[in-house]
């Protein structure tokens, strides 16, 4: 340090790494990769710029290309004065080449996942809460088979963006009627039957035939729910002409009646593929109909509300 020249090696040795930085960075923009790296003098270290899950693999796609990193410590690495315009050349080559390949490997969602990181975020909640409140394995086998389930049910027919909204209003009104149920059966019933009609409309009018597709499902195919639509509008339609109550005034002694024949309807409807699926499959696929068939308007809302509140 005493030798006259020996700041200027220092000075020569810290605007070498800058320039590196620079240069480096420029080109990860370039390529449009999450990536930079920063610096302090010779010592630098990588940042990632986009929230990801598997960032920390970027260490082993290095090490596919030449460079270690070490896998204690705290992530800074260092340039010493060996360190030629050559190495930092061949060190940003490198780097490029391994984050460009980590990316067309998936592991960063790109701009195409809007919602990437409330969804890593809700993830991560989600595993937490898992780790510090244990849920039994034969617990977390069904809920998978359950949102399995509801995701072949989705992609089997539910790809009309406008059956998507029929399914939101349908479903938010399906769960009013769950509470509405206990204090006002006959209100949610009827309530219930107008959300019913509008979801189906949505499956026999604006989706594509998947006939081939709902037969690997557990639940009813459009056939079949026709039959039974059909049904829950025979129903207000016999007793009207039964009882000759063609006015306003008599039509409403009719509403209550109506409502517990539509609820012993849904009640056999459904008891009547549960039924089934026991017999086919096994009680426990049936009770995964069952479970799916419930939560399927909660479920439904959380599916396909994002599309319509992004904002344009």
């Amino acid at each position: 340090m005493t030798d006259p020249a020996t700041p200027a090696l220092y000075d020569e040795m810290n605007e070498r790494c800058a320039q590196w930085a620079q240069a480096t960075n420029r080109a990860l923009a370039e390529a449009a990769l999450p990536v930079r790296v920063v610096h302090l003098a010779t010592v630098w270290t990588i940042l990632f710029i986009e929230p990801g899950r598997y960032n920390w693999l970027l260490q082993y796609y290095l090490r596919a290309e030449g460079v270690t990193l070490s896998w204690v410590g705290t992530g800074r690495c260092l340039g010493t004065m060996d360190f030629t315009e050559k190495d930092y050349a061949a060190l940003q080559t490198k780097l490029v080449d391994a984050a460009a390949k980590m990316q067309a490997d998936g592991w960063w969602l790109g701009a195409d996942h809007p919602r990437r990181e409330k969804t890593m975020r809700l993830r991560l909640i989600r595993e937490v809460l898992a780790t510090l409140v244990p849920v039994p394995r034969p617990v977390r086998s069904f809920y998978t088979e359950v949102m399995r389930r509801k995701k072949d049910d989705h992609v089997a027919s539910h790809s009309d963006t406008i059956n998507q909204l029929f399914h939101i209003l349908s479903s938010s009104a399906f769960l009013g009627c769950y509470v509405l149920a206990f204090w006002d059966l006959t209100t949610a019933m009827w309530a219930g039957l107008a959300a019913l009609f509008l979801r189906q409309f949505g499956h026999a009018i604006l989706e594509p035939p998947c006939h081939d597709k709902e037969a690997t499902l557990l639940g009813y195919n459009t056939r079949n729910k026709t039959l039974i639509l059909g049904t829950y509008l025979a129903i207000p339609i016999v007793n009207v002409v039964w009882s000759g109550a063609f006015t306003v005034e008599a039509l409403r002694p009719l509403a209550a009646t109506v409502a517990y024949e539509l609820f012993a309807w849904t009640a056999a409807v459904v008891a009547g593929r549960v039924a089934y699926l026991v017999w086919a499959h096994g009680p426990r696929l049936a009770l995964v109909w069952f479970v799916k068939l419930a939560t399927d308007p909660l479920t439904d809302v959380i599916a396909y509300s994002p599309r319509f509140l992004r904002p344009a």
